[in-house]
């Protein structure tokens, strides 16, 4: 006889008798169970990736469009074909502004085993200046780069899901 469990015939199989035997493999059960539930859940899966737009210089920006990239463009160290759609989950509308200390947030689509890509345009008010955003969402990559023209009026900076004009 094996602690908390009994046999009525040797050719039976143990039988619990003894109730917190009982409760522990209940409970080992279920805590196999929910493990068993978590490693295969996977992450939750948005449909977009948020882009966080900061201005910190004391200029006000204004959106002037955001498009899918003409030909292959390499702004920065990020060149990518026109092949890639264009899409937002959310998105500020074209001619809203992003007051100095303000932020926005861009939501490029989001697909397993797809590239999504676009280019934003900001004119710095007050100057003839324009700030372009490259950003593309893929698999496993969230990408960013950004240029102003001419460079004298300002920086800019891009990395992954963040971006800021200084």
């Amino acid at each position: 006889m094996v602690a908390g469990f009994t046999t009525d015939e040797p050719t039976k199989g143990l039988r619990m008798t003894h109730p917190k035997a009982r409760t522990r493999a209940l409970t080992i059960m279920l805590g196999c169970v929910a493990l068993t539930a978590l490693l295969f859940a996977g992450s939750a899966s948005a449909a977009s990736r948020g882009y966080t737009l900061h201005n910190k210089s004391a200029k006000t920006l204004e959106l002037v469009n955001a498009s899918q990239l003409p030909a292959t463009i390499c702004n920065g160290f990020i060149c990518v074909d026109t092949h890639h759609p264009i899409a937002f989950e959310g998105r500020p509308a074209d001619g809203s502004t992003l007051k100095p200390g303000a932020k926005i947030n861009w939501e490029l689509k989001y697909e397993f085993q797809n590239t999504f890509a676009a280019e934003l345009k900001y004119k710095v008010l007050g100057t003839d200046a324009i700030v372009t955003y490259t950003i593309e969402t893929s698999t496993y990559t969230n990408n960013s780069a950004c240029k102003v023209t001419p460079p004298s009026a300002g920086n800019c900076t891009a990395g992954g899901l963040g971006l800021s004009f200084n």
